[in-house]
C-alpha cells in the first residue's frame, strides 16, 4: 500500500510497489498529492524508490505526474533511497536535477532538414510521380484501346452521370466567373485607352484575351476546384476502403471501370463549358463598355466579329479538350496513389489541385506556343 505522509512542510510517499501501479493506486495517489500541495503548505516533495528499477513504467509515469505537480507551485523533488544504479541516470534524463528541480525536456524534437536534404527529397518524390504518371498514362492509353475495339463495354450511364455532374452543375458559376473577367477585362482596357480616342479596340482586347486565354483558363480552374478535386476523393475514399483492391482481386481493370468515364465525360463537356464562358465574357464585355463610352452594340460586336477568325475558336477548344485530359487525368492519378488513412485523402485531394493547376499552365503555355507554328507549316496565318 502507497505510503503517502505529510510532515511540517514535507510531503515523503513510500512503499511504492515494486511490481508496477494500477491505473487507479495512480490515480488516487496523484490526486492526494495534488491536494496536499495546492493546500500551499508543502515545500518538498520526497519520494523513496527503494527496490524500484527503471523498467517499472507506472511508477515512472507516476514521478513525472509528480514532477508536474511540483513545477506548478514551486515545490521541491527530492528521491530517497536509490537501490538501482541506472534509475539517477534515468531521472537525469527525465528532467530531475539534484537540486529537487524538474525540467520537463522534449523527447520528439524535429531537427531542421538541410536545404540539400530537402531539395533531394523533393526531386525523388518528381521522378518517383513521373514515373507512376507515365505508368498509368499507358494503362489509359491501354483502356482506350481496349473500349475502341469493345465499345459496348463502355458504361455510358456512368459518363453521363460525369458529365451531368461536372458539367451542368457547373455552369453557372462558369458564366459568371466569365462574365466578371470579361467586365474587369473591359473597365481596365477602357480606363486608359479613352486617354488616346481607341475605345473601340476594347473589342479587340475582349474578344481575343477572353477567346484564346481567359476563357479555357478560367474554366479549367473551375473544373479543377470541381472535378479533379471529387475525382482525387472519389477514388481516394475507395482506396481507403480497399474498393479498388477487391477490383484487382476480382480481375477486373480499375482504370476502364473507373478512370475512363470520368475521362470522357470531362473530355466532352469542357469544351461546352469554355463556349458559355467565352460568350459570358464577351457579355460582359459590351455591358461595360456602352456604358462607359459612346460605342454602340452594333459596332462593339461587328469590331469583335472582325478581329476574330475561325482559328480563335480552334484554339479554346483544342486547350479545352487538353485541359480535360489533364485534369481528369490528375485528379483520378491522385486518388490511386493515396495514402489508406483519412489524412491521406485530404492530402490526394489537395495535391490533386495542386498538380493540375501545374500541369494546366504547362500545357497552356505549349498550346499558345505551338498552334499558331502548326498552322503556319499549313501556309495559315495567325
Amino acid at each position: 500500500m502507497i505510503s503517502i505522509r505529510q510532515t511540517d512542510r514535507k510531503i515523503e510517499i513510500a512503499s511504492l510497489p515494486e511490481a508496477g501501479m494500477s491505473f487507479v493506486e495512480m490515480q488516487s495517489a496523484h490526486d492526494e498529492v495534488e491536494k496536499h500541495i495546492k493546500s500551499g503548505l508543502i515545500s518538498e516533495l520526497s519520494l523513496n524508490l527503494g527496490k524500484i528499477v527503471t523498467t517499472n513504467y507506472s511508477v515512472m509515469t507516476f514521478i513525472i505526474g509528480s514532477g508536474e505537480l511540483c513545477l506548478k507551485s514551486g515545490v521541491k523533488i527530492f528521491f530517497t533511497n536509490l537501490t538501482d544504479g541506472n534509475i539517477r541516470a534515468e531521472l537525469d534524463e527525465l528532467g530531475f536535477d539534484s537540486l529537487g528541480c524538474y525540467h520537463p525536456k522534449e523527447f520528439r524534437k524535429e531537427k531542421p532538414k538541410s536545404v540539400f536534404i530537402t531539395a533531394g527529397d523533393a526531386i525523388y518524390k518528381f521522378c518517383a510521380d513521373t514515373k507512376k504518371l507515365i505508368g498509368f498514362i499507358g494503362e489509359i492509353v491501354k483502356a482506350i484501346i481496349y473500349l475502341i475495339r469493345n465499345p459496348r463495354k463502355l458504361d455510358f450511364k456512368e459518363v453521363l452521370f460525369y458529365m451531368d455532374k461536372s458539367g451542368a452543375d457547373g455552369v453557372p458559376i462558369v458564366m459568371l466567373i466569365c462574365f466578371l473577367i470579361g467586365v474587369i477585362l473591359a473597365f481596365q482596357g477602357i480606363s486608359q485607352m479613352m486617354k488616346f480616342g481607341l475605345q473601340i479596340y476594347i473589342a479587340d482586347l475582349v474578344g481575343l484575351a477572353i477567346i484564346r486565354e481567359l476563357g479555357p483558363l478560367m474554366v479549367a480552374m473551375i473544373c479543377i476546384g470541381r472535378a479533379g478535386s471529387a475525382y482525387a476523393a472519389e477514388l481516394g475514399t475507395m482506396n481507403v476502403a480497399e474498393e479498388i483492391d477487391a477490383m484487382n482481386t476480382m480481375g477486373l481493370k480499375p482504370t476502364r471501370f473507373l478512370v475512363l468515364p470520368k475521362i470522357l465525360a470531362l473530355v466532352l463537356v469542357v469544351p461546352m463549358l469554355v463556349l458559355i464562358g467565352d460568350i459570358c465574357g464577351i457579355v460582359g464585355g459590351v455591358l461595360i463598355t456602352i456604358a462607359m463610352s459612346d460605342i454602340s452594340y452594333i459596332e462593339y460586336m461587328n469590331r469583335t466579329l472582325q478581329s476574330l477568325v475561325p482559328w480563335n475558336i480552334g484554339e479554346s477548344l483544342i486547350k479545352a479538350v487538353v485541359f480535360a485530359f489533364i485534369i481528369a487525368g490528375v485528379g483520378c492519378f491522385r486518388g490511386f496513389e493515396a495514402d489508406k488513412d483519412a489524412k491521406g485523402v485530404g492530402s490526394a485531394t489537395t495535391s490533386s489541385v495542386v498538380s493540375g493547376i501545374f500541369l494546366v499552365i504547362l500545357a497552356d503555355f505549349f498550346v499558345t506556343f505551338f498552334y499558331p507554328q502548326v498552322l503556319g507549316t499549313f501556309g495559315i496565318s495567325y
